[in-house]
């Protein structure tokens, strides 16, 4: 009895321990949280190349409209970057350098959840608190991926030099795969700009089919000619609007003297494409080419926390240091 008695305490006090740890690092459970859930999903590496053929501006054929009236799925968002590290509204706050410290006001809040603290009086260095952490290439999903993971330079390439077409969108990204109910379209836009909109805009929504044994993609494209807006301009095409997740990420406005553009053709690309995972797909268009590989992929696990060493304490007379939690060393 006991024996079970101190079995149960010890439970008790590990499990009282580790909470404790994790209070204090809020930050781990949200990593912890995070692999568990990528374990349990299929993840997919995906690389993506959009072309124009350079005559499509030229074709003569009259497109179906109807597409361009359906409004932008809500949770259709863009693609992040590795560059968004340098969207911080004050790089300041990674500063902890004493004379920075001093120049802080006792308490200083700025956007992104990130707070500064400065104890003046006791002379403490500034404690921060953010949300703030580098993008994980491997672990994030959605974010671009470095040029070193591209797999597409060559077809690029080959589309580049050849003058019947133009590259209009690349990127790769990686995702866990879900149900049509819960998939999230990718914004793309690529091309040339004008004022806020490109000549390539729509999404990439890649689900699991019912059978979850093959990746859907539904692309949701639709490609632009702009022309210069005069006051004579009456009748425009409606594009539709840019999601919500676009218009945020917005930093700059158009000047009252920039040029106002207007879509005078529209070219509406609409595909649904059954993918095999491993094999290089093409998906035809009279206008666009979309070329896609999805490749299955399996996040890797958060590397082992290196232990905090204890500082060092000076002792005072009389006292014995503490014993070492070394391991001894065994002689052969």
């Amino acid at each position: 009895m006991k024996s079970e008695t101190r079995t149960f305490i010890s439970r008790v006090g590990s499990a009282f321990a580790i909470a404790m740890v994790l209070l204090a690092r809020p930050d781990l459970v949200l990593a912890q949280n995070a692999a568990q859930n990528a374990s349990e999903e299929r993840w997919y590496q995906i690389e993506v190349t959009v072309f124009a053929h350079s005559n499509a501006m030229r074709e003569q054929e009259i497109w179906p409209m109807a597409m361009l009236q359906e409004p932008v799925a809500r949770n259709t968002r863009p693609l992040d970057t590795m560059m968004s590290v340098y969207d911080l509204p004050d790089w300041n706050v990674l500063d902890d350098s004493p004379a920075r410290a001093a120049e802080l006001t006792d308490t200083l809040t700025l956007p992104g959840d990130v707070t500064i603290e400065n104890d003046r009086l006791s002379g403490a260095p500034a404690q921060r608190t953010s949300s703030f952490r580098l993008p994980d290439p491997e672990r994030d999903a959605f974010l671009a991926l470095p040029t070193s993971a591209h797999l597409f330079q060559d077809t690029n390439r080959a589309l580049l030099s050849d003058g019947r077409y133009r590259v209009m969108y690349h990127n790769a990204w990686r995702q866990p795969m879900r149900g049509s109910n819960q998939s999230i379209p990718v914004w793309l836009e690529g091309g040339n700009q004008f004022g806020p909109r490109h000549e390539l805009e729509g999404s990439l929504n890649f689900r699991f089919n019912p059978g979850q044994d093959r990746v859907v993609l539904n692309a949701r494209l639709w490609l632009t000619q702009f022309a210069a807006q005069t006051l004579d301009d009456t009748q425009t095409i409606q594009l539709p609007d840019l999601p919500a997740s676009v218009l945020s990420r917005r930093t700059s406005t158009l000047a009252p003297d920039d040029l106002q553009w207007s879509a005078v053709q529209v070219i509406p690309v609409l595909n649904t494409r059954e993918l095999r995972s491993n094999e290089f797909h093409y998906l035809d268009h009279p206008a666009v080419g979309i070329l896609v590989q999805i490749l299955p992929y399996t996040v890797p696990p958060l590397p082992e926390p290196e232990p905090e060493l204890l500082p060092d304490v000076e002792l005072e007379s009389g006292t014995s240091p503490a014993p070492s939690l070394a391991a001894p060393a065994t002689s052969s």
